[in-house]
């Protein structure tokens, strides 16, 4: 039986994907590399079909006309073989040894009748020229060796936030509701942490810093200059994230769950109004205003909440000054990490 799957979205990462994909297939067959070719124009799918062809018991292609990271999500939720879905971007790194311990956990948990929905692993930075600059931990949240529940976790931390690095959905329940994510568009991976949250009733934690993400690289999505050229894309994504689940709704969820999505809500509504900050444009304005016209059309109580949640309202009620002093905070953050 596959355990996991591990989905790479692939364009143009020739230089990448063979030393991504060998860091994974000696965790041997229980494991389902799926290399998902989003229209490469270079050598990235001739590299893929002789990875697939030298290890057939582990790695597949699919070969797919060009429809963005968010599209080679979806591949992953179609066609997994897996039990778990985990998407890895081709220029990270897994850490073999804690893939190894991660499958050991799925079989025994698999074996007991115990699976999760969800699965969350640590995970590190690595900069561009040596790896685990800085390592991210959720022991402080959930328990190791048991499966939690939103009612046995403790408190999230106003600063702890999941990555889409962080998570494995278990494939099922994606499929149960029918998960699709956008094509065509940077900064979907929000979406991805957020939106299947309520669906979750059980939590499995390893402790073990499973992925390494490589940060450093001038042409990342998540690089300044491309935050501000894509602002648009990040601003939509946010606002789109945020206009999916109501109040009312959340309302209704277990208190450490509601209290997290509305700390990463706070958190997301920090960033990109940072960001817009930081243009200073009339583009910048104009997207920013129109981001709280769709929240607050969306869900008044909601917006209102928002708004005076202690991290959001640092750019939505402060002065300028405190406006910019959040500024060079975010950018002394990013430089301590390696952005």
């Amino acid at each position: 039986m596959k355990l996991l799957t591990l989905v790479i979205p692939s364009y143009n990462v020739e230089a990448f994907l063979r030393r991504c994909v060998e860091r994974m297939v000696p965790a041997g067959p229980e494991l389902d590399v799926l290399i998902v070719d989003d229209g490469s124009t270079d050598g990235t799918p001739a590299i893929a079909d002789a990875l697939a062809a030298e290890h057939p018991e582990i790695v597949r292609v699919i070969h797919q006309e060009n429809g963005g990271h968010g599209e080679g999500l979806n591949q992953g939720i179609r066609t997994a073989l897996g039990v778990y879905l985990k998407s890895v971007d081709a220029d990270d790194r897994i850490d073999t040894p804690s893939l190894v311990r991660m499958l050991d956990l799925l079989r025994d948990h698999a074996a007991e009748g115990t699976q999760a929905d969800l699965v969350i692993n640590d995970y590190v930075y690595d900069h561009t020229d040596r790896e685990n600059v800085f390592q991210v931990r959720y022991n402080h949240v959930f328990h190791e060796g048991r499966v939690d529940t939103w009612e046995t976790c403790r408190p999230f931390p106003i600063w702890k936030q999941f990555m889409i690095h962080s998570m494995c959905y278990r494939v099922a329940l994606l499929r149960e509701h029918g998960y699709t994510l956008p094509r065509h568009t940077f900064y979907e991976d929000n979406l991805y942490i957020y939106q299947p949250l309520p669906w979750v009733r059980r939590i499995l934690y390893l402790p073990c810093p499973l992925y390494g993400y490589t940060v450093g690289q001038g042409n990342q999505s998540v690089s300044e200059k491309n935050l501000i050229r894509r602002m648009d894309q990040n601003t939509n994504m946010v606002t789109r994230m945020i206009c999916t689940w109501t109040w009312a709704q959340l309302r209704e969820l277990p208190p450490h769950l509601r209290g997290y999505m509305i700390s990463f809500l706070s958190g997301q509504i920090l960033a990109v109004s940072v960001l817009h900050e930081n243009a200073g444009n009339e583009q910048s304005r104009r997207l920013h205003q129109e981001m709280w016209d769709q929240i607050r059309a969306f869900d008044p109580e909601l917006c209102r909440r928002l708004r005076r949640h202690p991290t959001a309202a640092v750019m939505t009620s402060c002065g300028p000054l405190v406006r910019r002093l959040a500024y060079h905070i975010s950018r002394f953050a990013q430089k301590r990490i390696g952005f």
